[in-house]
């Protein structure tokens, strides 16, 4: 019998794409999270959901993850998961994220790393793709000019944006 069988509770895992996986049997017994079962998908960047008593999540977000075939004392074939609190759910997070880089490049939301100039290209192409009257479509674009004209954009993200147009 397992020594962590009084400590059995169930885990769900949220994946990064917003997707909740589970419940595997767990133990929640310290600074580890045990996950009692061989076949449970979890890796590092998920976040361990534990049901409280409250009915809210408890978020843990995975930063190790360590699967072990033969258990100690019996407790079998089982992931190590060592984690921090904390995260927030796919609903929580912000629809879009823009992070600028020095002069020449922008994230746009998790870890999509673009060059700055190629990206207002693609939006001038989109706009021109558009659904839209001319006139839209013009005024669009001028709304977008006068954004990349403005002394604080320039000062931030560098003049290369003026050969957009």
């Amino acid at each position: 019998m397992s020594l962590l069988k009084e400590y059995e509770d169930e885990a769900r895992v949220e994946k990064k794409d917003g997707s909740v996986i589970g419940p595997y049997k767990a133990a929640f017994p310290g600074k580890t999270i045990f996950i009692l079962d061989e076949k449970a998908d979890v890796e590092e960047g998920d976040i361990i959901l534990r049901k409280l008593p409250s009915d809210k999540d408890e978020r843990c977000i995975v930063t190790e993850v360590t699967f072990y075939k033969r258990g100690v004392t019996g407790m079998g074939a089982h992931y190590q998961v060592k984690y921090r609190k904390g995260g927030q759910s796919e609903i929580q997070k912000p629809a879009h994220t823009i992070n600028i880089h020095g002069a020449q490049s922008v994230q746009v939301g998790d870890y999509n790393t673009q060059n700055i100039v190629n990206s207002f290209e693609a939006l001038v192409k989109k706009i021109e793709s558009a659904d839209l009257s001319s006139e839209q479509k013009e005024e669009a674009k001028g709304m977008l000019r006068k954004l990349l004209e403005h002394p604080a954009v320039v000062s931030v993200i560098g003049a290369a944006t003026g050969a957009v147009f």
